[in-house]
């Protein structure tokens, strides 16, 4: 599971790149990707999304969207026109925190987006 936390924009896109590059070599069945603590993302969480999406795709596999999704990432997805893109891989009943993440490191060198592998 990718874990998704604070801010997802320009600052963190090489972070989040580098981490769905290493999640997707392992070739996941269902990739899981946690934006339940993400406040804000831009076109850069939507290119991560969409490529996510397009990989798992191409070889048959699930991409799930956790949330519940905030404001701001739902206004993303509506005015962006991705909702519908995504709408079969969201599961809005959130995390129930039975997993944790293994490694933790601050994104783009800031202490506000996170990305979390597990």
């Amino acid at each position: 599971m990718l874990r998704l936390a604070g801010d997802c924009d320009e600052d963190t896109e090489q972070s989040l790149g580098e981490s769905l590059t290493k999640v997707l070599a392992q070739a996941p069945p269902v990739l899981e990707i946690d934006l339940s603590g993400l406040n804000f993302g831009d076109s850069s969480l939507l290119h991560a999304l969409l490529r996510a999406l397009r990989a798992q795709e191409s070889r048959q596999g699930r991409l799930v969207l956790r949330g519940p999704l905030s404001s701001r990432v739902r206004q993303l997805f509506r005015q962006s026109g991705t909702m519908g893109v995504f709408e079969d891989c969201l599961e809005e009943g959130g995390n129930d925190g039975s997993r944790r993440s293994g490694t933790t490191r601050s994104a783009g060198g800031s202490d506000v987006g996170e990305v979390a592998e597990s």
